[in-house]
């Protein structure tokens, strides 16, 4: 079935989320309600035209499930000023709706500036300052991106019947992820690719065993030869670091219902 009308289909509960995965570092949720919310989407090949220098190293290696602009989201999260999660070739047609807000930390924000973006639909976030999103409340939260990207943030997401934790790119660095460890939420999507500060898939377990989390979803593997990731990895460890939780590896346009 055309992803799209997969998506415009699915029907959470009144307690339930749909959570997509669109390839890499990106997902669009679909809200009890019928709103939707965009992490991260990456639908272009803008990584391997901003470093030629790479060859065939971040050559897009899956075609995105649908075009930018065939879903209107409701909210935009851009965790960070790197390409696979700020899609700079693909930001024009995600805001071409005129209703599309977008949140991001303080680079992306001076690099959408910089290009005379349009700011009024913007909202800059702060770590550790709640903002309101459709059926949500959106918490930034650090994360351990190193030097890469100093300000990158991760997200919790909290629906009331369900707390969603998207970590961003990040180490396993516990001093840095403090206030997501205390919250424990009840999903938490993992990067795996072990690269570029990442975790890897055996880390990813055990952050999601010391997070406490229901279930798991793994992300950031299989877009660039250069990115590298391993599900096996997790799928090996999952059961001695977090027995309790549920691992959920999706295939790229695949969905899943969360909550009760």
């Amino acid at each position: 079935m055309d992803f799209v009308k997969r998506f415009t289909e699915a029907a959470p509960g009144q307690k339930q989320i749909a959570l997509f995965w669109l390839g890499q570092a990106g997902f669009l949720i679909k809200t009890p309600s019928g709103r939707s919310i965009a992490i991260d989407p990456y639908f272009s090949d803008c990584v391997m035209h901003m470093f030629p220098e790479e060859g065939l190293g971040f050559k897009r290696l899956s075609p995105p499930p649908c075009a930018a602009d065939d879903i209107r989201f409701d909210a935009l999260l851009i965790s960070h000023e790197h390409g696979d999660h700020f899609d700079q070739e693909s930001i024009g047609p995600m805001m071409a709706n005129g209703i599309t807000k977008l949140y991001t930390n303080c680079t992306t924000g001076d690099l959408l500036r910089a290009k005379s973006f349009d700011m009024a639909r913007v909202e800059i976030l702060k770590k550790g300052e709640t903002v309101a999103l459709p059926d949500c409340t959106l918490l930034p939260v650090d994360c351990d991106h190193g030097e890469l990207a100093p300000e990158a943030l991760g997200f919790i997401l909290d629906f009331g019947f369900l707390k969603l934790y998207y970590a961003g790119d990040t180490a396993l660095t516990p001093q840095r992820l403090a206030v997501p460890l205390a919250m424990k939420p009840d999903v938490a999507i993992l990067p795996i690719n072990g690269a570029f500060g990442n975790l890897d898939g055996e880390q990813a377990a055990r952050y999601a065993g010391m997070l406490g989390a229901k279930v798991c979803v793994p992300c950031h593997f299989w877009t660039f030869p250069l990115h590298r990731g391993d599900p096996q990895q997790i799928i090996e460890a999952i059961g001695g670091y977090a027995p309790e939780c549920e691992l959920k590896l999706l295939c790229q346009g695949e969905g899943v219902l969360l909550g009760e």
